[in-house]
């Protein structure tokens, strides 16, 4: 997962504060358009296509369960 979750930060590079475990939502870092850019660039980084049923506050809530999610998706990725 080490790598997933590398290849999910650099998305976040340049906004400080920002750690694999840190709460995305409840501390500011994303608002309801910028978890869009998230869902696109998981979905173009990793070659997978997320179902609605993924797409949820709790599944984007950290870099690390973002990473479980893509992950899920097996030899996909």
């Amino acid at each position: 997962m080490d790598s997933t979750v590398e290849r999910i930060m650099k998305f976040f590079e340049g906004r400080q504060g920002i750690e694999p475990d840190t709460e995305l939502f409840g501390s500011g870092y994303v608002n309801s358009l910028f978890a869009l850019e998230i869902v696109l660039f998981v979905e173009k980084e990793f070659k997978i296509k997320l179902s609605r049923r993924e797409i949820t506050r709790e599944n984007f809530s950290t870099v690390r369960r973002i990473a479980q999610v893509v992950e899920s998706h097996g030899e996909r990725v």
